[in-house]
């Protein structure tokens, strides 16, 4: 299958408007929740309505009470109320809605809690099963990406507030609704003033909400770099150095210089922000004032009853409340929309890494299973790499350049070079956790990328330099290596025996079952070393059906002796295997079949230890000063 030799890198977060955001947002939450939104927007209809309804039977009970008096009325307070039906039923009514209103805030309060909690839990799922299932490591390496990811951390935490911007709104709405149909009784101006006079305000609020959002935006950089102070001052992992370097004062400046940095730009935006938008509260009040100096005009001069003017004044500031619910709803809505934007950013990222549509190792539709593909490949996988260039992501500068290298079936290749000579980018690309931005690598005459990513993956055993600690326990630390194995003790013990830790697993008071990680109940942590001997263990899990072995570093953190019995393991286990061992440690190149040295990117030198030694070179250099450092 010919494959073009370069590959453009176009991993860019695409655009997400605040309507789409929004759209978007209120699909999860019908999707996550519909039973909490639909309970939610009944009670709020009822919780809307009733505020309105309290207000016109006030209005009957103040004119019936007003009627009475006027009769000069002898008989007691208890009996004028039973003998006058409206009287009776308004204040039983009243009592009623007052009641009713308050049951539907404690359920419109639960609801809200619920709604607000699936919200929360179906948003982070989606997010971390995205960035769990990214093939393409870019995602943490790329500070463009990073800050993405970032930013749609601090737009999970913000969906939260959507339950209650909604329940808000739908409770604005249905006040709204009664309120401005009653306050139109009093003359058709007066709810449409009320309304025009808030424009300016919903329109400032919304600008610069905007422009917050975009500070925020052009912040998240600080706010990662704060994020990782923090870690520094807090993280488990810095705890002992920070101490006994006394680093606590540089870092907590740090942190706090971050801090002032990100407040003080966002703080001079809130404050011209707040001016502004008093300047046009103040405005919008004249739409409150003429309407309710109207009504009380209205009523000396005798066209509105008092329980007309408590109605009608009870409805402007019923309005004007509803009003300013529904600008503040708006508000978050939309600062929220502005937020769970780049969730819906990351949740669209395409990885560059991507499977073919035909696989390679698969058959054509109509022959019988590819199984019988895979056992005529198996123990025959010999790596040609052709023009091999590499830039990451965000850089203008070639991590490696140019390599041309042939790695024979069941070969040993050891790749060493001096730090940022490219060796661990090389085997990155090796694994397929990149693709090339130029170039080749090709297994058994077919380019890596015509097979699907989890078909090499699962063909690949691999200890990097910066291998996981997982926080779980020791079976699970070594038995992630091949999930079909987890509970295969005999299998299990066995990687422990030949990654040479069997002596401090069996010390373990729960064995298998201890939890590694001083962050676990009852966990224990171990040293450098044994964590690194649990990472081949964890390799060596796959090693039946790997048919390529990429070792990066695998003794960087073991002593000399134990480093030598690695290296008696590494070669037994690689027979067969075609290997890859990256370092820059030569102990294990003397018995490799063949050496390559890498220099600036590139493989300057290519032999055996002999005859590398021979010409006198790089390696020849590297490894005279290596020797002298033991004698």
């Amino acid at each position: 299958m010919s494959r073009p030799d370069t590959y453009p890198q176009t991993m860019q977060p695409i655009q997400i408007t605040t309507f789409q955001a929004l759209r978007r947002s209120l699909g999860l939450i019908i999707k996550a929740a519909p039973i909490e939104l639909r309970n939610l927007i009944i009670l709020n209809i009822i919780r809307g309505a009733a505020p309105s309804g309290v207000l016109f039977l006030n209005k009957l009970i103040i004119d019936e009470v007003s009627r009475l008096l006027s009769r000069a009325q002898t008989a007691q307070p208890l009996t004028l109320m039973l003998d006058h039906p409206i009287l009776l039923w308004s204040v039983a009514g009243v009592l009623s809605l007052k009641l009713v209103g308050d049951s539907i805030e404690t359920m419109s309060s639960f609801t809200v809690t619920s709604l607000r909690d699936r919200l929360q839990g179906a948003v982070e799922g989606k997010v971390l099963e995205k960035v769990a299932n990214f093939d393409d490591i870019a995602l943490f390496e790329n500070p463009e990406l990073l800050n993405i990811v970032e930013l749609a951390k601090t737009g999970v935490s913000k969906i939260q507030q959507l339950a209650f911007s909604i329940s808000m709104t739908i409770t604005g709405i249905f006040i709204f609704i009664p309120s401005v149909s009653l306050a139109a009784a009093i003359a058709w101006w007066v709810p449409l003033l009320m309304l025009i006079s808030s424009i300016p305000s919903i329109y400032i609020e919304r600008k610069y909400t905007k422009i917050i959002w975009r500070v925020q935006k052009k912040q998240a950089k600080i706010s990662r770099e704060m994020n990782l102070s923090a870690r520094v001052l807090m993280g488990e992992e810095y705890a002992k150095e920070l101490r006994l370097f006394g680093l606590q004062e540089l870092w907590l400046k740090r942190w706090q210089s971050q801090f002032v940095q990100f407040f003080s730009e966002m703080q001079q935006i809130r404050k011209k922000g707040a001016i502004v938008v008093l300047f046009w509260s103040i405005f919008s009040r004249i739409g409150v004032a003429l309407p309710f100096v109207y009504v009380v005009m209205g009523a000396l001069g005798g066209r509105y009853t008092l329980g007309d003017l408590a109605l009608y004044s009870g409805l402007i500031v019923q309005v004007e409340n509803s009003l300013e619910l529904l600008i503040n709803s708006y508000t978050n809505l939309y600062d929220i929309s502005l937020s769970v934007s780049p969730i819906f950013q990351l949740l669209e990222l395409k990885p560059e890494l991507q499977s073919p549509l035909i696989d390679v190792t698969s058959r054509l539709p109509n022959l019988p299973d590819s199984s019988q593909d895979v056992e005529v490949r198996k123990d025959k996988i010999g790596i040609e790499i052709k023009d091999l260039s590499f830039c990451y992501p965000g850089s203008t500068k070639n991590t490696v350049t140019d390599i041309d290298l042939t790695i024979n079936p069941g070969e040993m290749l050891v790749v060493v070079g001096e730090n940022g000579a490219g060796k661990t980018t090389l085997g990155k690309l090796l694994g397929r956790l990149y693709d090339p931005t130029s170039g080749t690598i090709a297994w058994n005459g077919q380019d890596l990328r015509s097979y699907s990513l989890a078909y090499v993956r699962s063909r690949i055993a691999v200890v990097m330099q910066d291998y996981a600690r997982f926080p779980s326990t020791v079976r699970e630390n070594i038995g992630f290596g091949d999930l079909l194995s987890l509970s295969d003790d005999t299998a299990i013990n066995q990687a422990i025996s030949e990654a040479g830790i069997a002596a401090k697993v069996n010390s373990l008071e729960k064995g298998l079952e201890t939890p590694l990680g001083k962050q676990l109940e009852d966990g224990i942590d171990l040293s450098g070393g044994q964590w690194q001997r649990i990472a081949i263990a964890r390799a060596l899990m796959r090693l039946s059906t790997a048919e390529v072995l990429i070792f990066d570093e695998p003794t960087a953190a073991l002593d000399p002796k134990t480093e030598h019995e690695i290296y008696s393991i590494f070669r037994q286990i690689a027979v067969g295997k075609t290997t890859i061992v990256i370092s820059h440690r030569l102990g294990l190149a003397k018995i490799a079949d063949r050496i390559a040295v890498m220099e600036n990117g590139k493989i300057a030198e290519i032999g055996t230890h002999n005859e590398l030694i021979a010409a006198n070179g790089i390696y020849c250099s590297m490894f005279t000063r290596q020797a002298s450092s033991y004698i």
